[in-house]
C-alpha cells in the first residue's frame, strides 16, 4: 500500500470505528459523525486533511510548471510571475440524482500567472481546476464497501486579460484554447493519483470486524450476529449551519440474534440529573498486587500501598480487586471421573485443608488488602475465577490447565484437559473465594470477556489456551458455575460480568437473568490515537440501555467495567506533523479529552458505574502478545520510574467526584468485621513509615502501643473510643519525644477490652 493510501485509511478506520469529537457550536464542520441517531459535528473533517497531505504528495511528484514551461514554449511567451495553487479545497455536494449516496469536489486554488509576448501581455488566471467524486456505500456481511465512480473533471475557467498591441485580443484567445487543454491534461493526470486514495487496499481497513484479525468465516458470522450493527456513508445538507456535510453513521446493539432489527423503535428512558454511584480503577492482579511493575524491588503490600495512597489522596474510592485463582490453589485435581456435580459446599473446607493442592495464604493477601482498603473507607468488587492462561492452577509436573478437547495441540508450558477437570477445580476455588470474602464484598464480577473466550481462544498469541473456550455450551457451565457459587455462598450479593463488544448480545440473551449489573468493557482507541472517541463510551451506554428496554429488564444497572485510553507523549504533536503519524500519537492531553468526555458522556447517558482501567500499567511495549494489546499497556495514569501522575489523573478525579452521587461512607452490617483482629504491619520491614491495621466488630476502646526488645514503651499510637469497622494508624519510627529510633526489632501491642494482641516488626534504615 502506498502512502497516500495510507492516509485515506487511516481516515476510514476512524470513521468505521464509531468517531466522534467535542465541537463548538461557533464553528462550521465538515463532517459529522450520527450514532444511534444522534448526530456530533466533528473538530476537524480527517478527509479534508488527508487528501490536503494527498495533494502535497502529488505535487512532488507530478509538476504543473513542466506543463506551463511547454506552453510557454509553445506560444513563444515569457512567464514572469507564476503563482502555483498550494492548497486544495474539498467540498461536499448532495446528488440530486440520487444515484450517489456521497458526492464532492476537490478544486485547486486559483492558478495565476503573467506572460509577455509579441508585444502583449497577458495577466492569466487558471479557475476552478479540479474534479467531482461520488459513489455508493453498503454494509453487508462485516464489509463496509465503498465503490468509488470514477473522477470527473471538473470545467476550468481561464481568464487572460491582455494590454499591448491590436493581436493582443486575438492572441488571447489562442491562449486561452490552449491553456484549457494543459488544464484538462494535468487534471486527467490528477484524476489516475487521486483513484489511488480509493484503492481496492482501502476497502479491507472498512470493515469493523475484520480490524480484530477474525478470519474464520463461522467466527466472523457470530460476531456479526452477537453484535447487531449497520453503517452507512452519505452527504447531506445540514440546516443549521448552511453547508453539505459528509455523514458516517452507525447504529448498534440494533436487536437480538434472532430478529436484529428488533429494537429500533425502542429508545431508552430518557435520564436528567444522572449520577454516578460507583466507580474508581478497576484492578486486576498484575495492576494492583504487581502495580508499579516497575519497582523491582516492592513487595505486594507496598505496590498496593502506594495504589491505595493515590486513590485515599484523590478522593477516589471504588476498586475492583482479582482473588487469582493461581494463588490459591497450587496444584490442580485431575482425572477421568472428576464431575464438578459431586462438589457440594460442605466439602469445601476439607479440601481447603489439603496442603498439597491448596494454599489459604493466598486468601490472607486479599484480606490484607481489603483491610487496608476499608481503612482507607474504599469499596471493593471482586473479580472470580478469570481464566486467563496465566492465572490458572498447574498439574504436578508445572504446566497449567487448559480446557480442551482430545484433539487439541497444546501449546508449550500447557496441558489440555476436560471440561469436567477444569470445572471441578473452579467449583471449589469459586465457593470458597466467595465463602471467605462474602461478609466484605457486595458486587461480584463473574469471570471477565467470557462472552469473547472463543475468539481469544482462536489466536495462539491471546490470553486465553484451550480450544473448549470456543464452545458455547462450555462456556455457559462456566458460567453457571460461578453464578451458583456466589448465589450459594452470598445471596444477597449482586452479580456482573466484563461483556466483551464480540459475543455481547448472544451472552446478554443467555444471561441477563443472573446479571444484578449488565457490566462491559470498552476500549475503542487502542488501535488509532484520532479521532478521541470518547464520546462513543456515552453512545454504547445508551444502546445498552436500549437493549435493555427492548429485552424487558429497563431498570438494572449498567457499569463500565474497564476502558482506556493510551497516554505515552507528554507533549502535544508538532502543527507539520503528518496525519498518519498523528493518527497514532497518543499523548497524555488526548487521554485526559479521551476520559473526560467517556466519563461525562456515560453520566448523561445514564450510567450507574464508571471503572478506568488502570491507575499503573507496564508502560512499555513489551514482547509478544497480540497487537491489540500493543497500545494497552500505556492505559496506566501513573508514570513509569518518575512515579508522577500523568495529566489526566487528577481531572478525572475531579470530575469523578463532581458527578459521584454522594452518599455518604455507610456500610450494611455484611461490611462490619465479623471479628477483633490486628493485622501484620506493612511494609515489613520498613523504612521510614509503616502501616497497622486493626478490626472491630463493636465499639470499643483501643490503645495500641510500640515496644522495643526489651519491653521498653516507645510510642503510644491510638489511645480513644473507636466505632466498630476498619481502622488504620501509621508509625513513622519515631519515639514520644519524636526522636527517630534505631533499626531492629519492636512489639505492636493492641489492647481493646478484653482483647490483647501483640506482633513483631522490623525498622531498617
Amino acid at each position: 500500500m502506498n502512502n497516500t493510501t495510507k492516509l485515506l485509511v487511516t481516515i476510514f478506520i476512524a470513521l468505521s470505528l464509531c468517531v466522534s469529537a467535542a465541537f463548538s457550536a461557533e464553528d462550521v464542520s465538515s463532517f459529522a459523525f450520527k450514532m444511534n441517531g444522534h448526530k456530533h459535528n466533528m473538530e476537524q473533517d480527517f478527509v479534508d486533511r488527508a487528501v490536503q497531505e494527498w495533494y502535497d504528495v502529488a505535487m512532488d511528484s507530478f509538476d504543473l510548471t513542466s506543463f506551463i514551461d511547454s506552453l510557454a514554449q509553445e506560444y513563444g511567451l515569457t512567464i514572469t510571475d507564476f503563482y502555483l495553487p498550494e492548497d486544495i479545497r474539498l467540498a461536499y455536494e448532495v446528488d440530486s440524482t440520487g444515484v450517489n449516496d456521497f458526492q464532492g469536489t476537490v478544486v485547486l486554488d486559483s492558478l495565476n500567472m503573467i506572460a509577455y509576448g509579441y508585444g502583449c501581455r497577458f495577466d492569466i488566471d487558471v479557475l476552478n481546476m479540479g474534479l467531482r467524486f461520488g459513489g455508493v456505500a453498503e454494509f453487508d456481511s462485516g464489509q463496509f464497501q465503498i465503490d468509488l465512480n470514477e473522477p470527473e473533471i471538473i470545467e476550468p475557467v481561464i481568464l487572460v486579460s491582455d494590454s499591448g498591441g491590436v493581436l493582443c485580443p486575438t492572441l488571447a484567445g489562442i491562449l486561452v484554447a490552449g491553456l484549457n487543454d494543459a488544464a484538462k491534461q494535468y487534471l486527467n493526470e490528477l484524476a489516475v493519483m487521486f483513484e489511488t486514495l480509493v484503492s481496492d487496499e482501502l476497502f479491507v481497513f472498512l470493515n469493523p470486524i475484520a480490524s480484530l484479525g477474525i478470519d474464520d468465516p463461522e467466527l466472523l458470522s457470530a460476531a456479526l450476529q452477537s453484535f447487531p450493527l449497520d453503517m452507512a456513508l452519505y452527504t447531506e445538507y445540514d440546516t443549521n449551519q448552511g453547508i453539505v456535510q459528509l455523514v458516517e453513521e452507525i447504529n448498534f446493539l440494533l436487536g437480538t440474534t434472532e430478529n436484529p432489527t428488533a429494537f429500533i423503535n425502542i429508545e431508552p428512558e430518557q435520564v436528567a440529573g444522572s449520577r454516578l454511584t460507583s466507580g474508581g480503577f478497576s484492578f486486576i492482579y498484575w495492576s494492583l498486587q504487581r502495580g508499579f511493575m516497575w519497582h523491582t524491588e516492592w513487595d505486594e503490600s507496598q505496590r498496593v500501598n502506594a495504589a491505595f495512597g493515590i486513590m485515599d489522596e484523590l478522593d477516589i474510592n471504588g476498586y475492583r480487586i482479582e482473588t487469582r485463582w493461581k494463588n490459591v490453589q497450587k496444584k490442580a485435581y485431575l482425572g477421568a471421573d472428576l464431575d464438578p456435580a459431586d462438589i457440594t459446599p460442605d466439602q469445601v473446607e476439607s479440601f481447603l485443608a489439603d496442603s498439597e493442592h491448596w494454599d489459604t495464604t493466598g486468601f490472607a493477601n486479599v484480606q490484607n488488602i481489603l483491610d487496608n482498603g476499608f481503612a482507607r473507607e474504599l469499596t471493593p468488587f471482586m473479580l472470580l475465577g478469570m481464566g486467563l492462561q496465566d492465572g490458572l492452577p498447574l498439574t504436578e509436573n508445572g504446566k497449567i490447565i487448559a480446557p480442551a478437547t482430545p484433539d487439541w495441540e497444546p501449546a508449550d508450558g500447557f496441558v489440555g484437559v476436560s471440561g469436567n477437570e477444569y470445572l471441578y477445580n473452579l467449583k471449589i476455588y469459586a465457593l470458597a473465594t466467595v465463602r471467605r470474602f462474602a461478609n466484605q464484598v457486595d458486587v461480584w464480577q463473574a469471570e471477565n470477556e467470557l462472552n469473547a473466550a472463543g475468539w481469544t481462544a482462536a489466536f495462539p498469541e491471546w490470553w486465553r489456551k484451550g480450544d473448549l473456550w470456543l464452545d458455547a455450551d462450555f462456556r455457559d457451565r462456566v458460567w453457571a458455575i460461578l453464578v451458583d457459587a456466589i448465589r450459594s455462598e452470598d445471596p444477597t450479593a449482586q452479580i456482573t460480568t466484563g461483556l466483551h463488544i464480540l459475543g455481547f448480545m448472544s451472552s446478554l440473551e443467555r444471561w441477563v437473568d443472573d446479571l444484578d449489573i449488565v457490566g462491559f468493557n470498552y476500549y475503542p482507541n487502542l488501535s488509532s490515537a484520532l479521532p478521541v472517541l470518547g464520546f462513543s463510551v456515552g453512545e454504547y451506554v445508551w444502546a445498552i440501555r436500549r437493549v435493555l428496554k427492548g429485552l424487558d429488564y429497563p431498570d438494572k444497572q449498567v457499569w463500565l467495567l474497564e476502558t482506556g485510553y493510551p497516554g505515552i507523549e507528554t507533549d502535544d504533536p508538532p502543527d507539520s506533523i503528518l496525519l498518519t503519524d498523528d493518527a497514532m500519537y497518543f499523548s497524555e492531553n488526548r487521554q485526559q479529552e479521551y476520559i473526560e468526555t467517556a466519563l461525562t458522556s456515560s453520566v448523561e447517558n445514564g450510567i450507574n458505574g464508571f471503572y478506568y482501567f488502570n491507575l499503573t500499567a507496564p508502560e512499555n511495549f513489551g514482547s509478544g502478545g497480540p497487537e491489540l494489546d500493543k497500545y494497552l499497556r500505556f492505559c496506566g495514569l501513573i508514570r513509569r520510574d518518575t512515579d508522577e501522575q500523568k495529566i489526566a489523573l487528577s481531572p478525572f478525579a475531579n470530575l469523578y467526584n463532581r458527578l459521584l452521587l454522594k452518599t455518604g461512607i455507610v456500610r450494611n452490617n455484611k461490611m462490619l468485621p465479623q471479628s477483633l483482629i490486628l493485622h501484620q504491619n506493612y511494609p515489613n520491614p520498613f523504612n521510614p513509615e509503616t502501616i497497622i491495621n486493626y478490626q472491630l466488630p463493636k465499639i470499643s476502646r483501643v490503645k495500641i502501643s510500640v515496644f522495643n526488645i526489651r519491653g521498653q514503651l516507645v510510642q503510644i499510637l491510638e489511645n480513644g473510643v473507636r466505632e466498630a469497622g476498619y481502622h488504620t494508624v501509621r508509625w513513622d519510627g519515631c519515639n514520644e519525644m519524636g526522636s527517630k529510633v534505631v533499626s531492629g526489632i519492636y512489639l505492636y501491642r493492641i489492647k481493646a477490652g478484653e482483647f490483647v494482641c501483640t506482633k513483631k516488626m522490623a525498622l531498617m534504615k
